[in-house]
């Protein structure tokens, strides 16, 4: 009667919820090993299923990966979005409410965030992922533009390319830059030693405001006529 429970998981899964709990048990990983610790075999054992049995939803190890960082990348664009939307409605600004939006998604899923930025083996070349991918960078082309006073006609997921992409570039990677490098330092626990208290999001909730508002302002002033 012992593999009665191992049995009846796996009928589970077979009938549809194995994705869903193979990506779970691959963030479970990732949250207490990191991606040096990453394998197929031990997110199957976490799963309850046999090593063989992602096979059907992942192919192998990169599409497991794959799907998590499609994943993360959608839930920086709903995350975006939603905080456009709520700066809109409250009179704020819209590129700092996005920033803000990008660094608590990033602290609320560590092991996702490292998954979407990571350069371990992923189809980069997957429709879903890339899909995902252009929709997040988007985002943040019009909102960098937006920023700026400048129009922008990008539809929803499409990808910012050629002359306007170049003439944006630096100003999209200086917005990235800030809001990537401020969530990286956060998760590897970098800027602890100036947390002095309240820990983490008191650090966040105290020093978050004044940084973007800064990058707000760094952009409003490169988009001043000379």
């Amino acid at each position: 009667m012992a593999g009665a429970p191992a049995r009846a998981a796996r009928e589970h899964y077979h009938h549809g919820a194995l994705r869903e709990a193979m990506i779970a048990a691959a963030e479970a990983v990732l949250a207490e090993r990191g991606l040096g610790g990453f394998t197929l075999r031990e997110c199957a054992r976490r799963a309850g299923v046999s090593p063989a049995a992602p096979a059907h939803h992942f192919g192998n190890l990169t599409g497991l990966l794959t799907a998590i960082a499609t994943l993360g990348f959608e839930d920086l664009s709903n995350a975006m979005e939603a905080a456009v939307a709520l700066a809109q409605a409250e009179g704020g600004s819209r590129l700092a409410a996005i920033a803000r939006a990008y660094v608590e998604t990033a602290l609320s899923n560590p092991g996702r965030f490292r998954v979407v930025f990571g350069q371990r083996g992923m189809d980069r070349d997957d429709p879903a992922f890339r899909a995902a991918a252009t929709r997040a960078f988007a985002i943040l082309v019009r909102e960098v533009r937006l920023s700026r006073g400048l129009p922008t006609s990008l539809a929803p997921g499409e990808k910012p390319a050629g002359q306007a992409l170049a003439a944006d570039l630096p100003d999209v990677l200086l917005a990235w830059s800030t809001v990537h490098g401020f969530s990286t330092l956060l998760i590897d626990g970098a800027l602890d030693f100036l947390a002095l208290e309240g820990g983490r999001q008191a650090f966040l909730d105290r020093q978050a405001a004044r940084l973007f508002a800064l990058l707000v302002s760094a952009l409003a002033t490169e988009a001043e006529p000379a």
